[in-house]
């Protein structure tokens, strides 16, 4: 949304660069089996098969309570205002809304924000801790061996854009291209909000049909090569922001990080301690 939004093209640029960071790389995990032959996902298998295989060794760690705590919370699975669950992530959260808010005059940790943000909507009704609340499967089920941290025993299943499929905690049947696009015009109104707050509402509705359609897309890199057209930029090759942040601008990454962390720390004050 960075790459169509009314913001400036360097701007944008680092803004998407930071955003796919932290987003892109895990679908693009399942998307060489895209190419081969589309997926869509309706219900979770018992196995799953090799379509988390990309997000197994991130899984492995999530165990590690320092990582739950600097990794998964904060960046991850930022907790909203559930009073049952308090550490539960929520869509559109308080604290949510915050954290953007206060990475607004910085492209670098906007993109971090706005990652966190997004997450709000692909990860409600999980949390960042290792609790029951995460638990979608039986013990007898290969799934339940890994840890109840996040979505880890559906491994990346919430994250694919086309993803349609069942939680098997409440039955529900959840679409992803819902979410996605309500997190897509969450995203365009921040950035209309920071960058251009008079901006007609024709925009959005020139957009909406288009990412509807593209989000339905079974190919990831499908789905990003038609995202192009959409930029102000013509010339723009949105394939830029696979261009590894930990290059030229570490520096700048890992203060905008460092930056983000404090920041959601100091947010989970008044939460109970976890378990």
């Amino acid at each position: 949304m960075s790459l169509v939004a009314p913001v400036r093209q360097g701007d944008g640029q680092s803004i998407a660069r930071y955003l796919y960071h932290e987003t892109g790389a895990k679908e693009s995990a399942v998307a060489p089996r895209q190419r081969r032959r589309p997926l869509r996902e309706r219900q979770p298998q018992s196995s799953l098969d090799s379509r988390g295989a990309g997000q197994s060794a991130l899984a492995g760690n999530w165990g590690d309570r320092q990582i739950q705590l600097s990794v998964l919370v904060p960046f991850h699975f930022m907790p909203g205002n559930d009073p049952k669950h308090p550490w539960m992530t929520t869509r559109d959260s308080p604290r949510a809304q915050a954290l953007v808010k206060l990475a607004a005059g910085d492209p670098f940790h906007l993109g971090i924000a706005l990652h966190m943000y997004q997450d709000t909507f692909s990860h409600e009704n999980f949390s960042g801790w290792r609790e029951d609340l995460n638990s979608c499967f039986p013990w007898y089920f290969v799934e339940s061996t890994l840890p109840n941290v996040g979505h880890a025993e559906l491994r990346v299943v919430p994250d694919v854009v086309n993803y349609v499929w069942t939680d098997p905690r409440s039955g529900k049947l959840i679409d992803n291209k819902l979410r996605t696009m309500s997190a897509a015009k969450a995203t365009f109104d921040f950035l209309a909000q920071f960058f251009n707050p008079g901006i007609s509402t024709d925009v959005w509705a020139g957009l909406e049909p288009e990412l509807r359609r593209i989000f339905a897309l079974d190919s990831y890199d499908k789905r990003i090569d038609e995202l192009c057209p959409l930029a102000r930029n013509k010339s723009l090759d949105y394939k830029v922001v696979n261009e590894p942040c930990m290059g030229k601008n570490k520096a700048d990454f890992v203060r905008a990080a460092s930056k983000h962390l404090s920041e959601a720390v100091r947010l989970f004050d008044g939460l109970p301690r976890p378990s």
